[in-house]
């Protein structure tokens, strides 16, 4: 028995699927490959796969990682699977990891974000909220980039970093974040902590820019990169001393 993990992309219509739809994708990709997949015992067998921390239906992400135990090492996996997966969801690597590797669920720390603000939704009529802090920055004489920088600054004090979040600390907290502008509109890409399967997600920015569900064009989301703690430094859950358990 030999554990592989994958790491695989949910990018254009698809990331409407929901986890559970994903966890349907990936047993019915593995059947039809004719993967050696190892199964649960039992009356009710299904094949032994565990997924990182859920992604949010609507949300796209580059760097999403499943763990699957085989029956014996495959070396064309790739090729099998992607022949097998819908146009959006495709594996972009994998690597044999020793079973004595945590959990993606427990062992994922940390996550990079990055959320496109249309235009319309800073418009002042249909966002208050956003009108609203502009007015504050500029009377602070903050404009232009400044005025980014104010609304980095003010999330950076909601949720500050701190060095017992790269161990899992009580919260999640943010250890970097960037706004610019894109277009007419804004892109903010932030890295955050997790803390049980949850970091900071963009309803944070629920102050600033009002309702994510009443947005008059919804928010933009992607997941870029997952990371594991490792001697106080953040790592790809693929890497070499992660899945060998070097580190």
């Amino acid at each position: 028995m030999v554990r592989f993990r994958i790491r695989y992309e949910k990018v254009g219509p698809i990331r409407y699927t929901s986890h559970r739809d994903l966890l349907r994708i990936f047993r019915r990709c593995l059947a039809t490959a004719d993967v050696p997949v190892c199964y649960s015992q039992g009356f009710n067998r299904h094949p032994r796969i565990s997924f990182g921390p859920s992604l949010r239906t609507g949300w796209e992400s580059l760097d999403e990682y499943l763990d699957v135990l085989l029956d014996r090492p495959l070396d064309d996996l790739t090729t099998r699977c992607n022949t097998a997966l819908p146009e959006g969801i495709e594996i972009l690597e994998w690597a044999q990891a020793e079973t004595s590797v945590p959990k993606l669920s427990v062992d994922v720390m940390a996550a990079r974000y990055e959320v496109t603000v249309d235009a319309a939704n800073l418009a002042p009529e249909s966002n208050p909220e956003w009108t609203d802090f502009v007015t504050r920055a500029q009377a602070n004489g903050h404009t232009g980039k400044w005025l980014l920088a104010e609304l980095e600054d003010d999330l950076q004090r909601r949720f500050p970093s701190g060095a017992a979040s790269v161990d899992g600390g009580a919260g999640p907290s943010l250890l970097e974040i960037h706004v610019d502008e894109q277009g007419d509109g804004l892109r903010i890409e932030y890295l955050s902590t997790m803390h049980q399967g949850k970091g900071i997600f963009p309803d944070v920015l629920e102050p600033y820019f009002g309702n994510p569900d009443g947005m008059a064009v919804p928010l933009q989301v992607v997941r870029k990169a997952l990371f594991v703690a490792r001697r106080g430094a953040f790592l790809s859950p693929i890497n070499k001393g992660v899945v060998q358990n070097l580190l």
